[in-house]
């Protein structure tokens, strides 16, 4: 089935991505797992501040200032070495986990490489020529299972990639796991994409271990509701891969105006915290609406959203598309992903009511 105004096949649209659809048919986007409620007040303010001194002038290139010349994307590391309780100077800038993705997938290429899936579309797409590991056919995936993956990759390959909290289902695999991965196989360097792990329950990131085979991936977008920037790290403790990384990097990884924006929100010691006793409580009633209609197909998560297990997910987002509202689609028309939809929690009463009401005429056909 090709949904109205969607490529042939629609899984390749990127979350967020509403320019193929009608205009004005989505008033509900929950495809973009980004934090909804941001960006925090501290980064409009430096935002503005930013426009208030650099408009009209042509601008040099990022250096902290002609009195301090020091590349300016220090500052950015700094505060998220702060943020991590990590050093900053096992730590890389680029413009979000992406271009580390890229940038690693060049430099792997012809190692012996394992991703973990289901798993990040960009990350299997970039890493197309690794070992895709994913669960048995007969078994829905757990994050026992998922860790135990992790373990047996490990065995077998130089390096393991893995999103943690997953991406798209969600599922965790607890920091001490990880590290006593790392332990039993150090010949495997293991590569975590921690997009998502602000939102897991006590952040337990494995960002500053003692472990030098180890990269772990973040950025400031998703987390402080600011996707619109490109600002991220690398963190090791091993210089060889560090320094392998950093020269391919540009001479300037990230723009001031990025810089400021996503320093910002991470000096900001209150927003998150106090957002986040918002963010989990929505996630939660949105995994109680979805078990009410599609019952154990919907993925147990920390984080806030949703994986829905659908064979055909096609005519539940053609439903929900007729309600106004979009996920991100999930086929098996793409090699390591598990068909379905993921939903990012709504935010607001009026969003919960939109999604109770799509559900609730839902027909019966649909449901599992």
């Amino acid at each position: 089935m090709t949904l109205p105004g969607l490529l042939p096949d629609p899984s390749l649209v990127q979350g967020g991505d509403l320019t193929r659809l009608p205009e004005g048919m989505i008033t509900l986007d929950l495809s973009l797992c980004t934090n909804r409620l941001g960006p925090p007040p501290a980064a409009v303010a430096a935002l503005k501040d930013f426009l208030d001194h650099h408009a009209g002038r042509l601008m040099p290139p990022p250096y902290e200032a002609p009195q301090r010349p020091f590349r300016a994307e220090r500052r950015y590391l700094d505060a998220f070495a702060d943020h991590l309780g990590t050093d900053e100077q096992d730590m890389l800038a680029g413009r979000g986990v992406t271009e580390f993705l890229l940038i690693l997938a060049r430099l792997l290429r012809g190692a012996r490489v394992a991703v973990i899936t289901p798993e990040y579309t960009e990350t299997m797409r970039r890493f197309s020529y690794a070992d895709f590991i994913g669960p048995t056919d007969t078994a829905r995936d757990t994050p026992a299972a998922r860790a135990d993956r992790v373990r047996t990759a490990m065995r077998t390959h130089d390096f393991v990639i893995l999103s943690n909290p997953s991406n798209p289902l969600g599922h965790f695999i607890e920091k001490d796991e990880l590290l006593d991965a790392c332990r039993a196989h150090r010949a495997c360097v293991l590569i975590v994409d921690e997009e998502y792990i602000q939102f897991q329950p006590a952040a337990p990131t494995t960002a500053g271990a003692s472990a030098d085979n180890l990269i772990v991936l973040q950025s400031t977008g998703k987390t402080f509701g600011i996707t619109g920037t490109r600002a991220g790290m690398l963190w090791t403790r091993n210089s060889r891969l560090r320094q392998a990384v950093a020269d391919q990097l540009p001479t300037w990884p990230l723009s001031l105006l990025d810089i400021a924006l996503a320093t910002a929100a991470l000096t900001d010691d209150t927003w998150f915290p106090s957002v986040l006793d918002r963010i989990h409580p929505a996630a939660h009633r949105l995994h109680h609406l979805l078990t009410g209609c599609f019952g154990t197909a919907v993925t147990p998560s920390d984080v806030h959203y949703r994986f829905l297990h659908l064979p055909d997910p096609h005519p539940v987002l053609q439903h929900l598309h007729t309600h106004g509202i979009t996920a991100r689609l999930f086929t098996t028309a793409t090699r390591g992903t598990a068909p379905g939809l993921r939903l990012a929690a709504p935010s607001t009463e009026a969003e919960f009511r939109q999604l109770q009401h799509a559900l609730d005429t839902l027909p019966g056909r649909l449901r599992p």
